[in-house]
């Protein structure tokens, strides 16, 4: 037990002798005194000036606070991990018994980094807060933490079953590339850090890489995004579908009833209301239009159309009695009568008597008013099924 003890022991303050934090305050204070004696953070830290400082970038995605399509603009949290190495903080481990050290960044060369589709501001990255890791061998590590806001192109064809793809662009905006080749790492170019997922978007995908021209090199770090579209679909599409239902409904109420026109105006004020809600949530280009705006416009028009067929079906309706049933209305009252399988006297005076006056002495204009109502209601309601699932059809589609 001694023993093991013992070995624990040896093990233990080993350990503590190799790290790195194991010096005192005044060797931390000479050596850093002996890097900063005659240090430039105005020179790019390479010998051969002549060269590309070789610069890796990383991209840590910590949250996708908001994607907003009106905007068209994305923001994120996360940090960069910006790698390279500075020849001018080289020092010996085995002299002074430090492998790490940490600087200001205000005190350091640092590369001018900005988001290059920044939707508000362009300012270089960090501040004068972060404080930098820099190894004996001078290889510099910096986390600059920071909320972004970029451009994002939002296509809004199939809001709400919609997939967006947005990008995140850095450069260095003094620095061409013959002076600093920004690359993206070699492993984890892009992952998570504490990631928070979004109650709406959900990160399908990641993705980065560089973009090289003759001048200059752009790091973007792609971000492959699906919205979640359930609570859409409970408080848009399902009272959406059921309002195309109930729009056929009001060739349901009889003419005499009163309240056949004032159906037939709430329901389209209804649609109205829809889209302005829509369109209250998508961008104000033309650049796309989404299949449901389309969908709901065509249920205005037939809104429209039932509010004009309601309006010449109660004119029919209170004519007089005296006023001649004209041959097309009788051809669409014994239709409808033949589809209801409803034989009148007229019809059965028809069969056995050729002349034509004798076979209207039942149907009155309230009969051809009631035929528009069966014919209206049923061609709409079958209209509105097809209607519903080919737009349907086409937006589920899409996501997958």
């Amino acid at each position: 037990m001694l023993a093991t003890l013992l070995i624990l022991k040896i093990v233990f303050w080993s350990m503590i002798d190799a790290t790195h934090l194991n010096y005192t305050i005044e060797e931390a204070k000479n050596l850093s005194k002996t890097l900063f004696n005659g240090y430039s953070n105005k020179i790019r830290p390479i010998w051969n000036q002549g060269e590309s400082l070789p610069i890796s970038v990383s991209y840590w995605l910590s949250a996708v606070n908001e994607i907003s399509a009106v905007q068209q603009k994305m923001t994120t949290t996360g940090y960069l991990s910006v790698e390279w190495t500075d020849v001018s903080l080289q020092w010996s481990f085995e002299e002074t018994g430090i492998d790490t050290m940490l600087f200001n960044q205000k005190d350091l060369w640092m590369p001018d980094l900005v988001l290059k589709n920044g939707f508000t501001s362009f300012t270089p990255l960090g501040g004068d807060f972060y404080f930098v890791y820099v190894t004996s061998d001078g290889y510099v590590s910096w986390y600059p933490y920071m909320v972004f806001e970029s451009k994002c192109d939002i296509d809004v064809t199939y809001y709400p079953f919609d997939k967006q793809t947005c990008n995140i662009v850095f450069k260095t905006w003094s620095y061409l590339r013959w002076e600093v080749n920004l690359t993206v790492a070699a492993e984890d170019k892009i992952g998570f850090f504490e990631f928070v997922a979004n109650s709406i978007w959900e990160v399908t995908s990641l993705d980065a890489f560089d973009n090289v021209t003759n001048d200059e090199t752009d790091i973007t770090f792609v971000i492959h995004l699906r919205r979640k579209p359930y609570h859409y679909i409970m408080t848009l599409l399902v009272p959406v579908v059921f309002l195309g239902v109930l729009n056929p409904v009001s060739f349901l109420i009889p003419a005499d009833a009163g309240e056949k026109m004032g159906y037939s105006v709430t329901i389209f004020l209804t649609f109205i209301v829809y889209l302005t809600i829509i369109s209250s949530e998508l961008p104000a280009n033309s650049e796309s239009n989404s299949i449901l705006s389309i969908y709901l416009i065509i249920k205005l028009q037939v809104g429209v159309i039932i509010i004009f067929i309601s309006s010449i079906q109660l004119r029919i309706n209170h004519r007089k009695r005296s006023r001649k049933i004209g041959k097309g209305y009788i051809a669409i009252v014994r239709l409808e009568r033949r589809l209801r399988c409803i034989r009148s006297i007229s019809d059965m005076n028809a069969e056995e008597n050729d002349n034509p006056k004798d076979n209207v002495v039942d149907m009155e204009w309230s009969d051809v008013s009631s035929a528009i109502d069966y014919f209206a209601f049923w061609i709409l309601i079958f209209t509105d099924i097809l209607i519903t699932g080919v737009m349907y059809s086409v937006i589920i589609s899409n996501y997958d």
